[in-house]
């Protein structure tokens, strides 16, 4: 583990260096998100936000951990370059080939993906069980496959998809038992979204029934409700919306944990990061 031992006042403490890795990269929160886990766990740490140019993005990884880096978080578009710059992965990489997070440890490369843990966590703090539950995902990205293992892992029903090219569908279909293409026959008790908030985006016109008790999750995290949502709510308005914030909160949690051995509060968090956007 790479850290600085900084001496102040006659005393000395250990100073972490991480990062966010992206492209853009501004409005990234977990600057503020990780500072106040270091806070609560008395751990000092430096964070920095890093705009990466597309084609340089691996140089600016390596030259942050040769001159000290502790972690990386990543975002888009860099998790499948992050995967591929690593020497070392968890399982939860391996369906995806991304990574969210990159750790220096043992003189290696780790690689990381703490989205779909995330995922299932923020659902379970808002009490949805996904056990025996149908739930379909509006997408075909790779982000489905970041977080498919852990859905998996809580037994619903069924994980149906529902994607703009379904000649994609095969390739998911392979990985997964449960996964299957959207049906409109099927009320849905869990609606997750993954793609643009655009008016050109027709998809979410294509879903026809929710359960009484339905939520509706948008990936995206904004102060104002997306397309998406909108569009759910006109099809049942006793839905619970919620958009990705939940997610962002929690991914990071798991991997401060990871990093440090120790599980913060995140629920500070959620009020805070909320009035920041409204902000």
């Amino acid at each position: 583990m790479l850290k600085s031992r900084i001496e102040l006042n006659n005393r000395y403490f250990i100073m972490y260096k991480l990062a966010v890795i992206g492209n853009p990269i501004a409005h990234s929160l977990s600057p503020l998100i990780w500072s106040e886990f270091a806070h609560q766990c008395e751990i000092e740490l430096e964070y920095n936000k890093i705009c990466a140019p597309i084609d340089d993005f691996e140089h600016m990884a390596r030259d942050f951990f040769a001159s000290g880096g502790h972690a990386l978080s990543v975002t888009a578009p860099f998790k499948a370059r992050a995967y591929a710059l690593a020497n070392r992965h968890t399982p939860q990489t391996l369906l995806s080939q991304t990574a969210n997070h990159l750790l220096a440890k043992d003189g290696l490369l780790l690689a990381d993906n703490t989205d779909g843990v995330g995922l299932v966590a923020d659902l379970r703090r808002m009490g949805h069980n996904l056990k025996d539950k149908n739930i379909l995902i509006i997408g075909s990205g790779s982000v489905i496959y970041s977080v498919l293992s852990s859905l998996e892992v809580e037994a619903p029903r069924r994980i149906d998809l529902l994607m703009r090219d379904s000649s994609k569908l095969d390739d998911f279909v392979q990985k997964s038992k449960l996964l299957d293409a959207y049906d409109d026959a099927i009320s849905y008790d869990i609606v997750i979204n993954t793609t643009p908030n655009i008016a050109e985006n027709t998809l979410f016109s294509q879903v026809k029934q929710l359960g009484a008790h339905a939520l509706a999750y948008d990936m995206i995290y904004t102060a104002k409700q997306t397309l998406f949502l909108k569009a759910m709510e006109q099809l049942n308005p006793g839905i619970t919306q919620a958009n990705g914030l939940g997610m962002l909160i929690q991914q990071a949690a798991t991997a401060f944990t990871l990093l440090f051995a120790k599980s913060p509060d995140i629920n500070a968090l959620y009020p805070l990061l909320q009035e920041k956007m409204n902000g």
